[in-house]
């Protein structure tokens, strides 16, 4: 099993080169409401920690550092900090007419993946534009509901937008950093000084949470892992 890189599907996503781009606006910001698009690429995996500067500080939502336990060894799974699985699709963005990339928890992912093994209504999603629907007061259930638009071809504007995706970028995104790039990371986060991943304490205060913590609609770009 793939912990990261281009999955199907159709897999079972929980069992068992640095290229540079300024890419903030390429990531796809999920709006309140209706965000019709058509997926355009298969889902791209990866593993990720969210590492906070300052884990007391309730509006500390903590930064994206992706994982390198395939590397053999991870900063934050040593402290049991456990990293999450999350997916990076290529869409085609029926508001811009423009290629974003959109990033997902397992909430909007486990919702096209129904309707992927749907497969006598619907199958292949990239088949048919969908509708992911935001609801602020939906709660953590109803938050994302993914909705299936009526099957269409791609149009030939559709299909060079398509032909021109740069799957060499998508690739580099979810490519796990190596051990110590996650450590140098860690360090940028906090500022410079040199640190270490926060180990779990039994006396420690439990953290208020909020019910559910969404990365979906970040249109932050991956973070950079060079010396």
């Amino acid at each position: 099993m793939n912990t990261f890189g281009e999955v199907s599907w159709e897999d079972d996503v929980f069992s068992g080169g640095e290229k540079k781009s300024n890419a903030k606006d390429l990531f796809l910001r999920l709006d309140e409401g209706s965000n019709e698009m058509r997926l355009v690429t298969q889902p791209f995996q990866y593993l990720v920690h969210k590492y906070k500067k300052d884990p007391s500080n309730p509006k500390d939502f903590g930064q994206k550092v992706l994982c390198s336990a395939i590397h053999g060894s991870c900063p934050l799974c040593s402290a049991g900090d456990k990293a999450k699985p999350r997916w990076l699709l290529g869409v085609i963005s029926r508001k811009t007419g423009t290629f974003k990339i959109l990033d997902v928890s397992f909430a909007v992912f486990s919702q096209i993946r129904k309707l992927a093994r749907n497969t006598a209504r619907w199958g292949d999603p990239t088949k048919y534009d969908i509708d992911i629907v935001v609801d602020k007061n939906g709660g953590a259930t109803g938050y994302y509901s993914v909705q299936p638009i009526s099957k269409e071809p791609l149009s030939a504007s559709d299909q060079q937008i398509k032909d021109n995706i740069d799957m060499d970028d998508l690739k580099r995104r979810v490519t796990p950093p190596t051990p110590d790039q996650v450590q140098k990371r860690m360090e940028k986060i906090s500022g410079g000084a040199e640190t270490s991943a926060p180990t779990n304490s039994a006396s420690k205060k439990p953290e208020t949470r909020t019910p559910m913590v969404r990365m979906d609609d970040d249109d932050d770009a991956f973070p950079s892992y060079d010396a």
